[in-house]
């Protein structure tokens, strides 16, 4: 096993490439392994939720105005208090069943208790009269059972512009009217990958190659051999003939 993890890491550190789309693929993976984190402790599968709409910020005294971040928490329905603001409980929750992600954030203002549970009359602080529901799913509805309750406003988050940018992404990728992914929305993905891709590619391309210095460039001299040990110390001798 070390051997294939040393041959992998050798590829992901030659290529530029593979060790982006790992990065990628790490962020991603840390990123749903935070949510999953944070819906397990809140006990909830919409643990923050961006307000979208304007029914719960009235003109004197606006809790949750547009944009929004708000933490939910699923608790129990017995735990719900209703009430007029600011007692009754705001909560989170699915009015039409066979939409199950339309979700509306308003406050309790009656709970009902039958033989199925809790029920709830729910109603915008902004709003003049109480909610009710059309039969889109069915029957119409003027309350709100348990079952349908996604959690329990909990506090806002106060970071500023945030959710008002959330919301402006969303309102550009996805269509608010039937919730499909916008045409445009899904080409700026297709051109960001794409451009990612070529960053990784061309980049490499652009780097200058290192220039060799003049002094590694020059070649060595030629080593100058010494004087053949067979001419050391040769001398010549003068031969005189004498007449006679």
């Amino acid at each position: 096993m070390s051997t294939y993890l040393r041959k992998f890491w050798r590829f992901i550190r030659k290529n530029e490439t593979a060790r982006g789309l790992l990065l990628v693929g790490v962020v991603i993976l840390g990123a749903l392994a935070v949510w999953g984190g944070v819906r397990l402790v809140l006990n909830t599968e919409y643990p923050v939720l961006v307000v979208s709409s304007g029914s719960m910020c009235p003109p004197t005294n606006c809790v949750l105005p547009i944009g929004s971040l708000i933490v939910i928490r699923g608790q129990d329905p017995s735990t719900i208090i209703a009430g007029p603001p600011p007692i009754g409980s705001i909560i989170v929750f699915r009015p039409y069943v066979c939409e199950p992600d339309y979700l509306v954030v308003h406050r309790v203002i009656n709970r009902v208790t039958d033989s199925n549970g809790f029920s709830f009359v729910t109603k915008g602080d902004a709003n003049g009269i109480q909610d009710s529901w059309d039969s889109r799913c069915g029957s119409a509805l003027s309350m709100i059972s348990s079952t349908q309750v996604v959690g329990v406003y909990q506090y806002t988050i106060p970071i500023p512009y945030l959710g008002s940018t959330i919301l402006g992404i969303r309102s550009f990728m996805y269509d608010d009217t039937t919730g499909q992914p916008r045409p445009e929305g899904i080409l700026v993905i297709v051109i960001l990958i794409i451009a990612l891709f070529a960053f990784e590619v061309i980049e490499p391309a652009k780097k200058p190659k290192p220039e060799v210095s003049s002094s590694e460039a020059k070649p060595d001299p030629a080593p100058t051999q010494a004087p053949s040990s067979a001419f050391r110390g040769l001398s010549f001798q003068t031969q005189i003939k004498y007449p006679g």
